[in-house]
């Protein structure tokens, strides 16, 4: 009698427990839905919406999709705090990549001014490079190489008050280098210093033929010879066939060095033939960014 009075008495025990957990865990979901302002509130129709829904994610061909809080599956889309779905993969926290034509000069323009109009000095946001035929005349051997080329050239502008002076180089190649690789190839157009256009841009420049033959000095003045150094073809690369009068810093003139004309366009005179490096010739000066 005690035995059995004893079991039933657990067997009572146990229903409670249980009941009274189950009225905890009803009252928990209840509160925790209403009380605590979470977007995961009961929809009165036996779901949840917001936090509390599940993450029905599927995978496919290795690449995860998964709809969150209303969100349709496989798509790529935020929602906001007023409810607008954004395109996620758009938004940005970087700067704003540099745009030609917005009136501001970024790192790799030279200017911008708003407009498709090249005569204005302003072509694709590059400032016009001015070019000029040397007003002195240099022996081949005397250069001290393509440095002392360019620090002739540089003394010319400066003298001249040319903007920029500091940045020339002579069209000028030797045994090792080209003209084309010692230049800064310019989008924008090339000019004379009386503002004539030599060419439209690099391309231009090196297709064999100029809008004007480079037949001014720096001084705006008519060149004074046909005969320019440049041991370099109208493609800016170097004219192979002579010593380059000894990359142009000889003991003697008894080399050979290739020399242009100034009073050409076709081919603009960068390569003619070769003479002898005794010869007086000018240097084709380009301004450089």
């Amino acid at each position: 009698m005690h035995r059995t009075l004893l079991t039933l008495s657990l067997l009572l025990s146990a229903c409670f427990v249980q009941k009274l957990e189950d009225i905890l865990a009803n009252h928990d979901v209840s509160s925790d839905a209403t009380s605590s302002g979470d977007p995961g509130t009961s929809t009165g129709h036996g779901s949840t919406t917001g936090a509390d829904e599940p993450d029905t994610s599927t995978t496919t061909g290795g690449t995860t999709t998964s709809s969150t809080g209303g969100a349709e599956a496989g798509m790529d889309a935020t929602t906001d705090a007023t409810g607008d779905t954004t395109d996620a993969t758009t938004s940005s926290t970087g700067p704003a990549p540099p745009v030609c034509g917005d009136g501001v000069v970024d790192p790799d323009e030279t200017c911008d001014d708003m407009n498709d109009d090249p005569d204005d000095g302003c072509k694709r946001c590059t400032l016009d490079r001015l070019v000029f035929a040397s007003s002195v005349r240099y022996q081949g051997f005397t250069l001290d190489g393509l440095f002392g080329a360019d620090q002739r050239c540089r003394m010319l502008a400066a003298l001249a008050k040319l903007p920029n002076f500091g940045t020339y180089r002579a069209w000028l190649s030797d045994s090792t280098t080209s003209a084309a690789d010692r230049m800064i190839h310019s989008k924008g157009r090339y000019t004379l210093v009386n503002g004539l256009v030599v060419a439209a841009d690099w391309d231009a420049l090196v297709s064999g033929t100029l809008m004007t033959s480079i037949n001014t000095t720096e001084d705006s003045e008519e060149s004074p010879g046909s005969c320019v150094w440049t041991g370099t073809f109208a493609n800016g690369l170097p004219a192979f066939g002579s010593s380059f009068c000894d990359d142009w810093s000889g003991k003697d003139g008894l080399q050979d060095g290739g020399n242009g004309s100034g009073d050409f366009i076709d081919g603009w005179g960068s390569f003619i033939n070769h003479a002898p490096c005794g010869s007086e010739c000018s240097l084709y000066c380009f301004e450089q960014p």
